[in-house]
């Protein structure tokens, strides 16, 4: 060996051996390689280079070969890692053989230090397989199914849940295409979509092993993992959610109690069936249903009985239906019918509409029993016919209720087709209600009033007056009772309407207490019987006296007949306690109702009103006349004031007199006027 070529191997870093295949005798090593592991030259290799070892090391490449390695041949090449055991470094070695001087086999050993290469290798190595780790756990943490697919689509890796949502075991999924996973139904989307690389969330319809399918969303993105392609699949069940969903549906769309279409998804039904009725040019109706004096059942019987008898008659009026015929709830005892009939002659769709409106009506009317209760009811049919989408539907059903109502005033147990002129009249009714209600809340209302004459030794002498409301629109002015009264009667407005004017009458009772002539002066009120059944009706009137100090005698109220005729004992009660506090009475509009005797014996009454119609024919009416001299006489026995109210002209007044009338009201003694003007 030239001086040059020890001069390097004995200062290079690595280590550089040459050992005797046949005896493994150590024939060279460098600096390096003693400083080391000390004098290792004429020694084993693996007894002096291995900590503890007797024999040839396993590990070495030569050992592990099938023959001997002196029959290797020449030049033979080995790579190989190895940790040693006596310093725990780890180093990299190539072993060529090679002939030695005196022609024996030796190998070449050099080792290089790769400890620090090795640890972090083994560092990542760890990190990896930490990564690993951290993936397993964080795909087993998820609520969702996880699937990893190569780039292929073939699934690699799944977690916890995603065999469960699917009917598998882990292993049975390994191995699996993508689409294996998928129902029928959704193949075609899936195929489209799995090939973005980066998905968005979609709905799909997923297949379980043993067959059945489930709805799920789907989120899948394209990685690369380690060097490697993989696509990472999220899978949501929303099996809930779906049948939430229909829950909610149905609840949006369906009535709770009848399970019948409601309003909201029989507009949906209509919108179609309209479209459709106008396409094939034939015609469609709507019947508007509501059961007469339904309300008895909830008030007397109870709602839970009522609603019984609600699911029973939506099974009657879908038995008297065909299947495809559209049966809705509006609400309360409110059906609506929508049926299309496929005939082109109106006629003949009248007389088939009235043959299922009467089948409807027969089914209604036949006994309720329950809970041995035997109920007996009866139904108004409201119907709109029409064949093409001329009205909107709201104003379809709005035609077909107003028929409803129609044959409701009719008398009920009966249908109506819809009239236009019905509408409008119905029409300017809900205008006047809403127009009254803002009427009353802003005090547009005024009370005239017009004198009640006492006459006597030939003088006539303002002994009261009666309060008559008027309405003072600032659109069409002084607007007369007539025309809003009935309205505010049938709708309860009339409550507050009234309590209004009592405390105004009051009021002016209390003003003229200071008028030397008006303090003497009585006012009369038209009390409604809505009014007067109020539970409070009473205790108002003493609370207005007892706060504004007023005679009590000089607030006059005026009942009808038919309030009277009920001889209920809460209305004898109320007239009693009326009367024990100072309020008079009187009879408005005597012998237009049921007149009777009896209450002007029991009731403690004061006075009686003639109503104006005996008046205007008295003169050329005989059976007024007769009618009024009648009423005069009730009035001399029973120790009645009698006043004729609507005397217009000198000849009805003269008559009355002649008759023994001494109380008057009309126009020809004042008209109503504000009280300045009196």
């Amino acid at each position: 060996m030239s001086n040059e070529m020890e001069i390097i191997l004995e200062n290079t870093g690595a280590l550089i051996y040459i050992i005797d295949l046949a005896s493994h005798e150590i024939l060279y090593a460098n600096k390096k390689c003693k400083d080391e592991f000390g004098d290792v030259i004429s020694k084993t290799c693996y007894k002096v280079l291995q900590k503890n070892q007797t024999s040839p090391c396993e590990f070495c490449p030569l050992q592990q070969q099938n023959i001997n390695p002196l029959l290797l041949p020449i030049g033979t090449t080995y790579d190989w890692e190895n940790e040693n055991s006596i310093n725990h470094k780890y180093y990299l070695f190539t072993d060529r053989i090679i002939e030695w001087s005196d022609k024996r086999k030796v190998k070449v050993q050099i080792g290089i230090d790769i400890t620090k290469q090795k640890q972090l290798e083994n560092q990542l190595l760890k990190e990896k397989n930490d990564f690993i780790e951290s993936f397993k756990i964080l795909m087993d943490s998820t609520l969702e199914g996880i699937v990893v697919y190569d780039e292929n689509k073939y699934c690699i890796q799944v977690n916890a849940v995603a065999p469960k949502l699917l009917g598998y075991s882990s292993e049975e999924m390994i191995g699996k295409h993508a689409l294996d996973f998928v129902a029928p139904s959704s193949i075609e989307l899936v195929k489209e979509v799995i090939q973005n690389h980066n998905q968005e969330a979609y709905e799909a319809t997923l297949i379980r092993k043993d067959g059945s399918t489930f709805p799920v969303i789907l989120k899948g993105r394209d990685l690369v993992l380690l060097d490697r392609k993989i696509r990472v699949s999220a899978i949501i069940d929303v099996s809930n959610i779906k049948a939430k969903e229909k829950e909610i549906l149905q609840l949006a769309q369906y009535d709770n109690l009848t399970a019948l279409p409601n309003r909201l998804l029989l507009k949906e039904l209509l919108s179609i069936m309209i479209k459709r009725v106008e396409r094939n040019n034939y015609y469609g109706t709507l019947f508007f249903v509501d059961l007469d004096h339904f309300k008895i059942i909830n008030d007397t019987k109870g709602h839970n009985i009522g609603d019984i008898v609600l699911i029973e008659t939506a099974k009657r009026i879908k038995n008297s239906l065909r299947q495809d015929d559209i049966t809705a709830r509006l609400g309360g005892d409110e059906f609506v019918i929508a049926i299309e009939i496929d005939e082109k002659d109106e006629n003949k769709v009248i007389e088939a509409i009235n043959l299922i409106a009467n089948k409807i009506l027969e089914e209604i009317k036949k006994p309720y029993l329950i809970y041995n209760f035997d109920f007996r009811l009866t139904a108004s049919i409201g119907i709109m016919l029409f064949k093409d989408g001329s009205h909107k539907i709201d104003e379809l059903m709005k035609f077909a209720d107003t028929a409803m109502y129609n044959a409701k005033e009719k008398g009920r147990n009966r249908y109506c087709y819809f009239d236009p002129k019905l509408q409008k009249h119905l029409e300017r009714k809900a205008n006047l209600l809403k127009n009254l209600q803002e009427a009353i809340d802003k005090k547009m209302m005024l009370l005239n009033y017009q004198p009640q004459i006492l006459s006597e030794n030939n003088q006539n002498i303002i002994i009261g007056v009666e309060a008559l409301v008027r309405w003072d629109d600032p659109t069409d002015g002084i607007i007369g009772p007539n025309y809003f009264i009935p309205i505010a009667e049938e709708t309860g407005l009339i409550i507050p309407l009234g309590e209004w004017i009592l405390k105004e009458v009051i009021i002016q009772l209390k003003k003229w207490q200071k008028d030397k002539m008006k303090k003497n002066w009585r006012i009369s009120v038209n009390v409604s019987f809505k009014q007067f059944e109020q539970d409070n009706f009473v205790t108002k009137i003493k609370s207005l006296i007892d706060e504004y100090k007023i005679n009590p005698n000089k607030l006059r109220l005026e009942l009808t007949e038919n309030l009277l005729i009920k001889d209920t004992p809460n209305i004898i009660n109320k007239i009693t306690e009326l009367s024990q506090i100072g309020v008079t009475l009187s009879i408005d509009d005597f012998g237009t109702g049921y007149s009777s005797l009896a209450y002007l014996k029991r009731l403690s009454i004061h006075e009686l009103k003639i109503d104006q119609s005996f008046i205007r024919d008295i003169l050329i009416d005989s059976n007024d006349c007769l009618i009024v001299e009648t009423i005069l006489s009730i009035g001399k026995k029973f120790n009645l004031e009698i006043i004729a109210e609507g005397v217009e002209t000198k000849e009805q007044y003269e008559k009355l007199l002649s008759l023994g009338c001494k109380y008057f009201q009309g126009y020809l003694f004042g008209r109503p006027v504000i009280p300045n003007f009196l």
